[in-house]
């Protein structure tokens, strides 16, 4: 470990971390650093406040795959998984990483920076949600150093997320499942217009002309992320080509339950993700094997 000002710590370890931490707990993380270079009051004068930066710990950069997962340091940067792209990776979460920010940017953006932004929320994250991805922590609030396995959607609540003091996201889980039907869509800006903005990711199979398995991650940026349990009840097993009756009856339940389960979700914000729903339902066809046997 050593310090480059009596501001900025550099440890080369996880270990090295953990103590950094205990002997400075009111210092903060720097990984990317494009939240705190955008936020003036992040910049602090304070002497006895300390930046923690992550750029030496090799095992934050780490990105390993085995038949079920892939495991991504909270280091790696968003650019780094483009790289990797379809090696790794579906079009769903490929998608995602595209849409966010500018290619510059994106050599910034670490998916750990990404998850763990205070007070807004981004494409990726909903994305991981829908994906069934989990989030190790690494929790340095004690002497002894300790690690869970958390659910991305587990991770957030009212538009914040839940990550303690003393806590820090080492890696993200994702799974390699595969699905017959991806769609992701960003409707706005989260950065510039985070009150109307609505991200949106959907997965699901097809059987022949049934639909199932569905998975469904909607985004308020100030608000949170939203998983939906009537949607996926509602079309687990229903024939497609889906009816507009029945699309435009399942988006308004949809409607419904975001009412009573998530507040500050803007009108404009209910109608984007009330249209958007009803457009994925559209265009949910039958399997190509079964066109191309039936038709």
């Amino acid at each position: 470990m050593y310090y480059k000002n009596n501001k900025l710590i550099l440890p080369e370890s996880i270990n090295e971390l953990h103590q950094t931490v205990l002997e400075n707990p009111n210092s903060i993380f720097f990984a990317g650093g494009t939240y705190i270079m955008k936020n003036r009051k992040m910049f602090l004068d304070s002497s006895d406040v300390k930046i923690i930066s992550l750029e030496k710990i090799k095992e934050l950069f780490d990105v390993t795959r085995n038949i079920k997962h892939v495991e991504v340091g909270a280091m790696v940067t968003t650019n780094k998984l483009l790289e990797i792209g379809n090696l790794a990776f579906n079009d769903l979460l490929l998608s995602t990483l595209s849409n966010t920010a500018t290619h510059i940017v994106r050599n910034q953006i670490t998916i750990g920076g990404a998850l763990a932004t205070s007070n807004i929320r981004f494409s990726l994250p909903g994305t991981l949600s829908c994906m069934g991805a989990s989030i190790e922590l690494l929790d340095f609030s004690k002497n002894k150093m300790t690690t869970k396995l958390v659910p991305v959607e587990k991770m957030y609540k009212n538009g914040l997320i839940l990550l303690e003091k003393g806590n820090l996201i080492k890696k993200i889980k994702i799974p390699l499942d595969t699905f017959d039907f991806e769609r992701f869509y960003c409707i706005g800006n989260p950065v510039k217009e985070p009150e109307s903005t609505v991200i949106f990711a959907f997965r699901s199979d097809i059987n022949q002309t049934l639909i199932n398995n569905i998975k469904l991650s909607v985004t308020f940026p100030k608000a949170g992320i939203f998983t939906s349990s009537i949607v996926s009840s509602e079309l687990d097993g229903a024939e497609i080509p889906i009816i507009p009756k029945s699309a435009i009856s399942i988006s308004n339940k949809f409607i419904s339950e975001i009412d009573k389960n998530i507040e500050g979700v803007t009108p404009l914000q209910k109608e984007r993700a009330k249209r958007i729903l009803q457009t994925i339902l559209y265009q949910i066809t039958p399997s190509k094997k079964y066109i191309e046997k039936n038709y």
